[in-house]
């Protein structure tokens, strides 16, 4: 059902909110500046089967530069034999993410242990211990007001909404969307604004989002 159009958000929509998870975790990313996809675009019914979506954010105190780019592949699609040459022996995991920063790279295994490259330069380096969280437990004790979950909405909203622009921008191939993120609008390309809210059946209005 993922693929489908009118029922799900595709590959992308499905495994993205975990994949870039870490991503926002770590780097502390909120609203992306721009999103492009190189396609292909979805047909009359399905999600394409394969995908590679560009992001650009703006910089954080954890990331190098005015701006920062993270970029999606899924299906047949591959990071390019530059980055890949980065991992040197270790394998590219099937799912997950790879971190290329200023002094190495982190290869993290979708629900793996992060990998820091180049090995000789991290051999006996120890991660840091994190405390471990049980979700169904955090959940109870937010409703009941004591502290928020790990994924609350104030943190989960912004990432669920990067990973729906990229579905957005499959829709536009090879077009870069700029991203107005207060407005909830996309700036450059009006046309793409039609997928953003929809209109609700009658009876099934959602005020603020009809």
């Amino acid at each position: 059902w993922r693929k489908r159009l009118d029922f799900g958000t595709g590959t992308f929509g499905d495994m993205g909110c975990h994949i870039y998870d870490p991503v926002f975790k770590a780097l502390g990313v909120t609203a992306p500046i721009t999103v492009r996809s190189e396609g292909p675009k979805p047909n009359e019914h399905n999600w394409a089967n394969d995908a590679i979506v560009h992001y650009v954010f703006p910089g954080t105190p954890f990331t190098d530069g005015p701006t920062v780019k993270v970029v999606w592949y899924d299906g047949s699609q591959r990071p390019p034999a530059d980055i890949v040459a980065l991992l040197g022996k270790v394998k590219q995991p099937d799912q997950g993410s790879i971190f290329i920063g200023t002094k190495g790279v982190m290869v993290l295994p979708h629900v793996g242990k992060p990998i820091l490259l180049p090995e000789e330069k991290y051999q006996g380096y120890e991660m840091p211990k994190l405390e471990s969280v049980n979700h169904w437990h955090s959940f109870v004790e937010a409703v009941r007001g004591n502290g928020k979950t790990s994924a609350n909405f104030d943190y989960a909203g912004p990432l669920t909404e990067t990973i729906l622009l990229g579905g957005i921008a499959s829709r536009f191939p090879q077009t870069t969307l700029e991203w107005d993120a207060k407005a909830l609008a996309f700036k450059n390309v009006k046309e793409a604004n039609q997928f953003v809210k929809r209109t609700y059946r009658k009876g099934w209005e959602v005020k603020g989002l009809s």
